[in-house]
């Protein structure tokens, strides 16, 4: 199965629910959390009507199934009935805090290799069945950020006429529609979009600054080129990542959707300059340093070059 499926898979709210409640129990049984994430899942609690008990269920099924798959990614540990956080809640730390930081915690699940790949079925086929627990999620942050931000549309038809016109045949970036609906709230709880569905922007801007102090530390200056290659590592639907790097090589090289040599992509170009406005970094240009990077803007118009990225402050 896969992480967009929301039916079968879950919704981030149904995550936050059921992981706020056991950060706050420690360890309870999966019934009672069920229960209490969802009231009408208990048989023996009426509701007022046959269309409540009805939603009821959908619901508990729906956070079973949440469940079932972050036990999968690792988010918790289930045990004889029994389930449990697989992270640790820092020394004071409220729940209220813990669920602020819990999406950069399913970030990194998310992305993990053992989850994410294989991002296509080896045979070719067109399915979700033998690719990883996330593939579907990583392959469409990679290539959605891979895009002209600025002229990537909303609705699914456009998307599905996109991606004809520049994927390969035999393989796919959305399965179907339902995947792309499930994309979007996805993207934006990781950190990867802003907007509403109408307003959907990919802006990885709070994911790229979530990871910051794993690639650099504060006041360090680094290379342009080796940042670009510490934050693939950390998000590998970025430029340079590998999960980014899988996805253009199925693109048909006359689409010309790969950056030039020495430009990044208008994803990573607008989080660099958002956090470069925002005081968090600094990007330096030196002569002597040999080889710069640029970022791109709207339309393919280059903004400034840099040849080193300074972290200037802490961030949380």
């Amino acid at each position: 199965m896969s992480i967009l499926n929301r039916e079968n898979d879950g919704l981030h709210p149904i995550v936050l629910t059921l992981a706020g409640i056991v950060a706050r129990e420690k360890v309870i049984s999966r019934d009672e959390l069920i229960s209490i994430c969802v009231p009408h899942a208990s048989s023996e609690m009426e509701a007022e009507n046959d269309s409540d008990k009805g939603r009821g269920k959908a619901l508990a099924a729906r956070a079973r199934a949440t469940l079932a798959r972050w036990v999968s990614l690792g988010l918790f540990i289930e045990n004889d009935d029994q389930v449990r956080l697989s992270v640790d809640l820092a020394r004071g730390e409220s729940t209220d805090v813990f669920t602020d930081r819990l999406p950069s915690i399913c970030r990194r699940l998310a992305l993990q290799q053992m989850h994410a790949l294989p991002l296509w079925p080896s045979d070719g086929s067109i399915s979700e069945e033998t690719v990883g627990r996330t593939a579907d999620l990583c392959r469409s942050l990679a290539w959605c950020l891979a895009q002209d931000i600025y002229a990537l549309p909303s609705a699914y038809d456009e998307i599905e006429s996109l991606i004809t016109a520049q994927v390969q045949p035999g393989r796919f970036i959305f399965l179907n529609s339902t995947r792309w609906q499930g994309f979007r709230p996805w993207a934006r709880f990781l950190g990867f979009a802003t907007g509403d569905d109408s307003s959907f922007f990919c802006d990885p801007t709070v994911a790229v600054r979530a990871e910051l102090k794993e690639v650099i530390q504060k006041n360090e200056t680094v290379l342009a080129g080796e940042f670009v290659s510490r934050l693939a590592e950390r998000l590998p639907v970025l430029d340079s990542g590998d999960y980014r790097l899988e996805v253009e090589k199925v693109l048909k090289p006359e689409t010309g959707v790969v950056p030039a040599a020495g430009h990044l992509s208008t994803a990573l170009s607008f989080a660099l300059r958002r956090l470069q406005l925002q005081g968090v970094i600094s990007l330096v240009s030196l002569a002597d340093a040999g080889s710069k990077l640029t970022l791109v803007g709207q339309g393919g118009r280059a903004w400034e070059s840099f040849t080193h990225v300074r972290l200037l402050r802490d961030t949380l």
